[in-house]
C-alpha cells in the first residue's frame, strides 16, 4: 500500500547540563552520569499549516481542556508546566506502558530494584521532581484531514542555510574544550546518552463525556470549530484505572548504536522492560510491537574536510565572539543556545527508520535492512515505521497527548551511561492518510 506522509508537527527540546543555567527560553539541555540530574527542562513545539497545538490547561473545576492552539508552542512559559523547570534528577527508569514506572534491575541498587513509581502513586509529584522521568500532556488538532500520527525522518538530506530545522533525531552533543594555547575547539562526544534514551506518547481516542467539553466551550479557549475533545488519562494520585483503549508509542532513536560494544555495532538489541505479569510479580515485556526504532543519526561532516559542519560553524563563532575567561559550559550555552539558537538540525544527518516493527525480535542485524530486496526492489527501512502508530487524528477533533521522556533502565547500552554527556532530541511527527 502506498504511503503518504505530510509534515504535521516538528518538535525540538532539550535538557540543561546541572552546572549550567538554562540557556534560553526555548531550550535546556541535559547530562549523564552515574547519579544524573537536570536543573530544568524546556520544551518547545512546532506545527506548520497542518496542525495547530495547545497547552494542556487544568480548569478551576478539575477538568483537563485545551488552551489556545497555535501553530507553535513553547511550554517553559505556560503556568501548567512550571515543574519542567524544578527537575532534580534523571533515574533511568523502565515502562512498558507509561503507566507503571520501574526502578531498571541493571541499574538499581538492591533497595531500589522494582521500586514502583506508577502515576497512580500518592507521592507521584514529588517523584517527577526526583526526575525519573519527564511527563506533559498536550493538545493536537488537524484541520486538514483524518491521519495516523507518526514519528519521523523527515525531508532529506539536511542542507546547511535552509533553515530547514525538521527531521527526528537525538545525539550527543560535542562540548567546547580549551586546548592548551588557549583555542577553543568542540570535542567529539564520547558518552552513550543518544543510545538509551526514549520518548513514549500514550494516546487514548476516547471521547470525553465528563463536562470537559462544556468546561472548553464556556472559557476563553473556546473555537466554535471543536465540537468535541478526545483523550482520557490516569491522573497523578487518584487512581484511575488503565483503559483498554490507551496507546502507547515508544520511539527508539540510535537502535544499532552500542558505545563501547564493537561486537554489537549495526545490531538491534532488543530491550525488555520492565511491567506487571498477570499475578501482579514484575515481568520483563515484550515492546517490539508498539516500537518504531530509528537507526544512528549522525552530524553532517563536510565532504573536503572530513570535519563535521557543526566544528565549522563553532569555529565562526570563536571567532565572533571570542569569550577568553568563559567555562566550558558557558561557551556550551552561548553557542548552542544563544548563538544557534536551538537550531542543529541542518547539520544533522537523520537515520532511516525500521519500515516494520515486527522484525524487531532478540538480535536483530539492521545493516541488512538497507540492502534492495530482489524482489520488491525495495529496502526494509523508511521516512517512518509503518505498522506502528500514535493514534489516528480525526479533523477538527483537539487530541490530548501525554509524552514521556525518559532513560530506559533495561536498554543495554544504560550500563556504560557513567559516561555520557549532554544530548539533543528533535521530533517531527507526520500523519499517514491511508
Amino acid at each position: 500500500m502506498t504511503k503518504i506522509y505530510v509534515k504535521l508537527i516538528a518538535m525540538a527540546l532539550a535538557l540543561t547540563l546541572s552546572v549550567s543555567v538554562v540557556i534560553m527560553s526555548s531550550y535546556a539541555w541535559m547530562v549523564l552520569s552515574k547519579s544524573p540530574a537536570v536543573s530544568g527542562i524546556q520544551v518547545a513545539i512546532g506545527g506548520g499549516n497542518t496542525i495547530l497545538i495547545a497547552p494542556n490547561v487544568k480548569t478551576e473545576s478539575g477538568y483537563n481542556i485545551p488552551g489556545y492552539f497555535s501553530d507553535k508552542m513553547n511550554f517553559g512559559i505556560q503556568s501548567s508546566y512550571a515543574y519542567l523547570n524544578d527537575l532534580a534528577g534523571l533515574v533511568p527508569v523502565s515502562t512498558a506502558n507509561g503507566i507503571d514506572w520501574f526502578i531498571s534491575e541493571t541499574y538499581a541498587d538492591s533497595e531500589l530494584m522494582n521500586a514502583n513509581i506508577s502515576i497512580n502513586d500518592e507521592n507521584y509529584k514529588d517523584k517527577i521532581k526526583e526526575g525519573h522521568y519527564v511527563y506533559l500532556d498536550f493538545w493536537v488538532v488537524s484541520p486538514s484531514g483524518d491521519y495516523k500520527l507518526r514519528i519521523a525522518a523527515g525531508d532529506e538530506p539536511s542542507v546547511e542555510g535552509t533553515g530547514v530545522n525538521g527531521g527526528s533525531f537525538v545525539i550527543d552533543l560535542m562540548m567546547p574544550e580549551k586546548d592548551a594555547e588557549g583555542n577553543w575547539n568542540l570535542e567529539d562526544a564520547e558518552g552513550s546518552a543518544a543510545a538509551s534514551v526514549r520518548i513514549g506518547l500514550l494516546a487514548n481516542d476516547t471521547i470525553l463525556k465528563d463536562g470537559s467539553m462544556e468546561a472548553y466551550v464556556q472559557s476563553s479557549y473556546n473555537d466554535d470549530r471543536y465540537t468535541a475533545l478526545r483523550g482520557m488519562y490516569q491522573e497523578p494520585g487518584r487512581g484511575t484505572p488503565y483503559l483498554s483503549a490507551d496507546r502507547f508509542y515508544i520511539y527508539e532513536p540510535n537502535a544499532d548504536c552500542h558505545p563501547g560494544n564493537e561486537e554489537t555495532e549495526g545490531i538491534y538489541l532488543e530491550t525488555m522492560p520492565l511491567a506487571y505479569g498477570d499475578d501482579r510479580n514484575v515481568v520483563k515485556a515484550d515492546v517490539s510491537n508498539i516500537t518504531a526504532a530509528q537507526l544512528s543519526s549522525r552530524w553532517i561532516n563536510d565532504l573536503s574536510t572530513g570535519e563535521a559542519k557543526i566544528g565549522q560553524i563553532f569555529d565562526a563563532f570563536t571567532v565572533a565572539k571570542t569569550k577568553t575567561d568563559a567555562t566550558p559550559a558557558q561557551m556550551f550555552a552561548d553557542f548552542y543556545g544563544g548563538y544557534l539558537q536551538g537550531q542543529i538540525s541542518t547539520y544533522v544527518s537523520k537515520g532511516d527508520f525500521v519500515k516494520y516493527a515486527s522484525v524487531l525480535k532478540d538480535e536483530y542485524d539492521l545493516s541488512t535492512l538497507a540492502q534492495i530486496d530482489p524482489i520488491t526492489g525495495k529496502t526494509g527501512l523508511s521516512g517512518a515505521t509503518e505498522d506502528v502508530y500514535i493514534i489516528e487524528l480525526e479533523k477538527n477533533i483537539p487530541q490530548r497527548i501525554r509524552m514521556f521522556i525518559w532513560i530506559e533502565g533495561q536498554d543495554a547500552d544504560c550500563k556504560v551511561s557513567s559516561g555520557a554527556g549532554p544530548f539533543a532530541v528533535n521530533i517531527e511527527f507526520a500523519g499517514g492518510n491511508e
